[in-house]
């Protein structure tokens, strides 16, 4: 086996494909850093894991800079691996993963699921994480370990010789680890053990505090959408921070959810709801917009046009409009073959000032969009049903877009005392 063949092992177990994102792949392969490629010598270690070049560096470079520098420390390291259980909904943990022979560093996420596969239960560093255990296996010798862990035997026919593997501090019931192997003959003596132990505890403070940033943007990401959290994470958190600002709105509505939440199981109307958030979500994201708000089964998505002209953010706000129309009846079509009830949506667009920012309680804020323009969006999007067309557009949106749209009419609007003119895509 060669050292490239090795190197597409993952400490969780013996997964030989490591690329692409694909599917339902439980694995993904982010990326992989390049830095010296060579050992770098002199200075204390535990001073530069704490000190002003390292606090610099971010995830993928500075698990790099810290292995090239234990080797030119004369520790004997052949691979190195750090993964770090984290707090998302769809990714259980994040990973560095080092390799001295191929010069890289790679990155790679594990989805929510890895926990029940072989790839995790049958890992050397399984005890390390739920128990807090340090674990070390000699692999140039007779061992039980190498029939327990398809991976170690991995390794020792790459020339692996010693495995360590190092709990750091426990987060939600897990431990991260660090990993580290040797292919030195005889494999690590005392003395390279002792002095990996006397940089652990550095090493897991760099680890916690950039962790807990990590986190911080993470749940802020999940809960509030990338560029929102990106504003908080700026500074913008007072009470009526924020600016006004001229951007496409779009309003989505759930048909009969009452008589759905009525009739169906909890269980049921949660698939149901998960289904069309998800065909939302994807559609606006995709088209560079951002989801501001769910509200019960509502939707309020913003455009803004940060680096792209007016019409182009109406223009992508009726993309997302139009491409969410397609992936709910993609959506139907599945729930369909199984016998799901089907869902039915209404979709307003609308373009005009609100203003953006926080706004609540002193002690309970939310960062949003206000104004008339969020009023007659919601209200485009309630005519939906009476007009018999999923997908609504106001005069103010058809304007900006400047392409061929159907108008159908002026119609009564509720809460504005002069008829409205709408318009619609032709192929809606």
């Amino acid at each position: 086996m060669t050292v490239r063949e090795a190197s597409r092992a993952i400490d969780w177990g013996t997964k030989e494909t490591a690329v692409t994102p694909s599917g339902d792949d439980l694995f993904i392969f982010v990326g992989e850093h390049r830095g010296a490629g060579r050992p770098i010598e002199g200075g204390d270690l535990v001073e530069w894991i704490l000190g002003n070049e390292s606090r610099s560096m971010q995830g993928v470079e500075l698990f790099d800079a810290l292995c090239w520098r234990m080797v030119g420390q004369g520790i004997p390291l052949w691979r190195a691996n750090l993964s770090l259980n984290t707090l998302h909904p769809q990714i259980m943990g994040i990973g560095f993963r080092w390799w001295r022979d191929a010069g890289v560093t790679q990155e790679f996420r594990v989805k929510h699921g890895m926990e029940k596969r072989a790839e995790y239960l049958e890992s050397p560093m399984r005890p390390a994480i739920e128990q807090g255990i340090t674990v070390r296996h000699r692999l140039d010798e007779a061992s039980p370990a190498l029939e327990q862990y398809p991976l170690l035997r991995t390794f020792r026919k790459a020339g692996a010789t010693d495995y360590l593997a190092f709990p750091l501090h426990a987060f939600v019931g897990r431990h991260r680890v660090v990993t580290w192997a040797t292919d030195r003959a005889g494999g690590f003596t005392d003395a390279h053990v002792a002095s990996i132990q006397a940089v652990l505890p550095a090493i897991a403070a760099v680890v916690e505090a950039k962790a807990k940033d990590r986190l911080s943007a993470i749940l802020l990401d999940t809960y509030l959408g990338r560029t929102i959290s990106r504003h908080i994470l700026d500074g913008e958190i007072f009470r009526g921070q924020g600016r006004r600002l001229r951007a496409a709105l779009m309003a989505v509505d759930l048909r009969g959810f009452t008589n759905l939440a009525d009739r169906m199981p909890g269980e049921e109307l949660i698939r149901l709801l998960d289904d069309y958030f998800d065909a939302v979500a994807a559609a606006v994201h995709g088209e560079g917009g951002e989801i501001l708000k769910f509200v019960g089964d509502g939707v309020l998505a913003i455009f803004v046009p940060d680096g792209r002209s007016e019409r182009e953010a109406v223009r992508a706000a009726l993309a997302a409009g139009e491409a969410t129309l397609r992936r709910i009846d993609t959506t139907n079509n599945n729930r369909a073959a199984v016998g799901q009830e089907l869902i039915a949506i209404g979709i307003g667009l609308h373009l005009g000032e609100v203003i953006y920012g926080n706004v609540g309680a002193a002690d309970r804020l939310d960062y949003t969009a206000i104004g008339p323009a969020v009023n007659l969006v919601c209200r485009l999007e309630g005519l939906t049903k009476r007009l018999g067309r999923p997908l609504l557009l106001s005069e103010a949106f058809a304007k900006a877009h400047g392409g061929t749209l159907l108008s159908l009419g002026f119609q009564p609007v509720r809460g504005l005392s002069d008829p409205q003119e709408i318009f619609a895509p032709p192929e809606v």
